[in-house]
């Protein structure tokens, strides 16, 4: 039927009354397509927001949890390695003649002293720079240059036994002389 009309209406049809009607519908319906749109948004942000959240506590908790395995494995290290000094056998006996002469040092018997580094490390707690284990290695090797050598080595055999890092260590050797 739209067949009979003339080509002049059908024209005036697609070129003029839809763009018109088409107009009309959206500036009615447009409100409801917005508030429809935002909230379909909305939706999908919080999801995100949420999701987001429970990866980075669970990603906190398993980094605890790593830290915390860590520092049992290095206190069980540096517990052994303290004891292990304690619990070698004596090979002298204590009747035996020192036969090293006069003003000679016996290698043996340094070697089987214990090291400084066998002592065990001070607590954080302990260190002459508070929330040390908070710093950046700049701001504790500014630090150091106003410490005394004991307040210098404590922090030394902490960095040693923990995070051991060069810069400190670096600056500690350097004002230690070594």
């Amino acid at each position: 039927m739209d067949d009979e009309r003339p080509p002049i209406e059908r024209v005036l049809d697609l070129a003029l009354y839809a763009p018109v009607g088409a107009a009309i519908t959206l500036r009615e319906q447009l409100p409801r397509h917005i508030r429809q749109g935002r909230q379909a948004m909305e939706n999908r942000v919080q999801l995100a927001r949420f999701i987001g959240q429970m990866a980075v506590q669970m990603g906190q908790r398993e980094l605890a949890k790593r830290i915390e395995e860590q520092r049992a494995a290095k206190a069980e290290q540096m517990a052994e390695q303290v004891a292990e000094p304690a619990s070698a056998p004596d090979d002298t006996p204590d009747d035996t003649p020192d036969d090293t002469p006069a003003g000679e040092v016996d290698h043996d018997l340094v070697a089987a002293e214990p090291s400084v580094e066998a002592v065990e490390p001070p607590a954080a707690d302990m260190l002459p720079i508070s929330d040390y284990e908070s710093l950046a290695a700049i701001h504790v090797v500014e630090r150091l240059r106003s410490m005394s050598s004991d307040e210098i080595e404590l922090i030394r055999r902490f960095e040693v036994a923990n995070r051991s890092r060069r810069t400190i260590l670096a600056k500690i050797d350097q004002l230690q002389g070594r």
